[in-house]
């Protein structure tokens, strides 16, 4: 009698090991994921008015406007800021020229570049593959407190589950388990 329950649990056993009925195949799992960040640089710089290369244009004109002397100095000593802003695409450049006496007192330039970086990342993950395991037992027969030693066969397939197979001195039982 236990040859005959041995040979139907391994003749069960080899159905489901070589059954490929519902086999898919190993395409992989594919996830890409695209992370954008943004980095920016200030770079500021200062310069006095003798150290900015400059030159001197004349130019002559035929008529004279009067002026009273007074507002002429006050304007030829006044400090007076002139500011640009230029843009190019999220970048921002700033010049600021401080100018008295016809000559540039002062430049200061001011560079706010942004920087763009993208990340692509690829995953590729590969589906679980069958697998067989084999593996060695003991159970404790609880009538008799006879401790039995074995083996055990198991086979796994990611979509049906695990099956096992299991002899020992004391019995032989068939498991099947599915996850949840």
């Amino acid at each position: 009698m236990k040859s005959v329950i041995i040979t139907l649990l391994i003749a069960v056993l080899i159905f489901f090991i070589f059954d490929k009925s519902k086999y898919i195949g190993d395409k992989p799992i594919i996830v890409t994921q695209i992370d954008t960040i943004y980095s920016t640089d200030t770079i500021v710089k200062y310069k006095k008015g003798k150290d900015i290369p400059f030159e001197i244009y004349r130019v002559l004109e035929d008529s004279i406007f009067i002026h009273d002397t007074i507002q002429v100095l006050s304007d030829y000593y006044a400090t007076r800021v002139y500011k640009d802003t230029i843009t190019q695409d999220s970048s921002k450049f700033y010049i600021q020229d401080s100018i008295s006496q016809n000559k540039i007192q002062s430049r200061l330039f001011k560079a706010e570049i942004a920087y763009k970086t993208i990340y692509n990342t690829t995953t590729i993950t590969k589906k679980d593959k069958s697998a067989i395991y084999l593996g060695f037992l003991t159970d404790l027969r609880a009538f008799d407190n006879k401790l039995g030693l074995g083996l055990g066969l198991g086979y796994y397939t990611p979509k049906k589950g695990l099956f096992l197979l299991n002899a020992t001195t004391n019995n032989y039982s068939l498991g099947y388990y599915k996850k949840f």
